[in-house]
């Protein structure tokens, strides 16, 4: 891989189960709802929404709907990003709280945190009038209607991945069935991110959304949807039904020791887009419970061992101790026939977790591997030849010889050297760099080590190299 701009997105996504009383699957499908709104907010430059990996489809987008670039609709959308924003799952909260076009009406009235807390009453209100004009100014339909054998292909591809998820596990696991209507959607045009937005309705009933992306093609440029990368997003979502309600219960038991472990953890959790304890404690136990399903399921336990790796990276320190306690919650189902019942013990685990939370971040950065040297300079060096074309990392640990996450630093993408290629090397404990520099420059290289694996799948430190090239070096 390349330098990466990478951003992770929150997804909540529960699957329904026909065999429950009074609940049927939706067939996972396309929504011309979530196409409209992720193309709006790429015509308006949310990056978020303007991946290029779907080529085929985004440049029809492009082919379409430029010459809408300017409509107040769009410009809107912008203001609205730039003053209150409007981004990521807020435009996908919106989505869903609108009936299918051309009716574009609120399902449930707006008010001040509906559809999301960053909209209000007069910003949706205004946004939806907007919105209709659009949809007909551009004629929206018939840029739908010309992708629908696109869609079919999309749908069918995906539904052949849903059909191997075991959903029957998460009714033992749990010892119920979830409660919500859930819809699964498969997005296009919505830049490749995942999003779970809800809407709550008149009737009482909760309607849940999976919004998943397409970040992956064939040669013709219709997505797909293989196992490795696909099916643990929806065994990770499915989670979530099953899991929400517990924190929102047990929120007061669970604050104190939350917002203790958010305040320590606050810069890795954001770099996932949690931006508060709840979602983080959410996620704690949504992918301790993945790590559950992929024991039951996996004979390699090796799947499941990674797996767990993969979220200590990601900043969750303390999920071996975590996925540990649902072992024990696993082996006595007699004195805890439900999760919910088995709260109290997870409550009285975060509350004991508090002051060694320091511990299994140290933990997990003796395993994790670091740079120690760098070749032909060192770090902060302001004396580098611009003639240099090759800049070697090494590592204290053999890397998997796969992932590489090397960006610009705090100065930014302009004082990130142009990369030509990165080679690794000395049996994956180095990892060659070539570039091209410019004399009389101050450069910046970051690496992004929670994206990086040892070959023992644990991260790597993240690391920054700083230099500054001397003046023009004659042939």
């Amino acid at each position: 891989m390349k330098y990466l701009n990478l951003f992770l997105l929150i997804i909540k996504f529960p699957l329904l189960l026909s065999a429950q009383p009074n609940n049927t699957i939706a067939t996972p499908r396309v929504d011309e709802r979530v196409e409209l709104l992720g193309i709006v907010f790429r015509l308006a430059g949310n990056e978020e929404y303007n991946t290029t990996d779907n080529v085929k489809y985004v440049a029809d987008i492009h082919r379409h709907f430029d010459k809408f670039i300017d409509h107040p609709l769009i410009k809107y959308a912008r203001e609205l990003r730039d003053s209150i924003g409007i981004s990521y799952d807020a435009v996908m909260s919106m989505t869903v709280h609108l009936k299918e076009p051309p009716v574009l009406d609120p399902v449930v009235p707006f008010s001040v945190s509906l559809p999301d807390k960053r909209w209000n009453q007069e910003s949706a209100t205004k946004f939806t009038a907007l919105l209709k004009q659009f949809y007909k100014d551009a004629d929206f339909a018939a840029f739908f209607q010309a992708h629908l054998s696109d869609y079919s292909v999309a749908e069918s591809r995906f539904n052949i991945l849903f059909k191997k998820l075991d959903v029957n596990w998460y009714y033992k696991f749990y010892g119920k069935a979830p409660a919500e209507n859930f819809n699964i959607i498969i997005g296009l045009g919505n830049g490749g991110g995942n999003y779970g937005p809800h809407v709550n309705l008149n009737d009482q009933t909760k309607k849940v959304y999976a919004i998943i992306g397409s970040g992956t093609f064939d040669e013709q440029g219709a997505p797909t949807y293989d196992g490795e990368s696909y099916l643990p997003t929806l065994i990770h979502e499915f989670n979530h039904s099953f899991i929400n309600y517990l924190t929102d219960k047990y929120e007061q038991q669970l604050r104190g020791a939350g917002t203790l472990i958010y305040e320590k953890e606050s810069t890795k959790m954001r770099k996932l887009a949690y931006g508060d304890w709840k979602t983080m404690m959410n996620e704690a136990l949504v992918r301790a419970s993945v790590i559950s399903y992929l024991k039951t399921h996996n004979t390699d336990t090796l799947v499941a061992e990674q797996e767990l790796k993969q979220q200590l990276a990601r900043g969750f320190a303390w999920m071996r101790p975590l996925v540990n306690l649902l072992g024990k919650y696993q082996l006595q189902r007699k004195s805890y026939p439900t999760l919910e019942s088995f709260m109290p013990v997870i409550v009285d685990f975060y509350n004991k977790l508090v002051p060694h939370i320091g511990f299994y971040d140290a933990d997990y950065r003796q395993h994790c591997a670091r740079v120690i040297a760098v070749r032909p300079f060192k770090n902060n060096d302001t004396t580098v030849s611009n003639k240099t074309t090759e800049i070697i990392f090494d590592f204290d640990k053999k890397l998997d010889g796969i992932r590489y996450f090397f960006g610009p630093g705090a100065k930014g993408k302009d004082h990130y050297p142009k990369p030509v290629k990165f080679t690794f090397t000395n049996d994956n404990k180095s990892i060659i760099m070539q570039v091209e520099l410019k004399p009389n420059t101050e450069y910046q290289i970051n690496i992004a080590g929670s994206m990086m694996r040892t070959s023992d799948g644990y991260g790597v430190q993240n690391y920054t190299l700083s230099f500054k090239t001397g003046a023009i070096v004659l042939p």
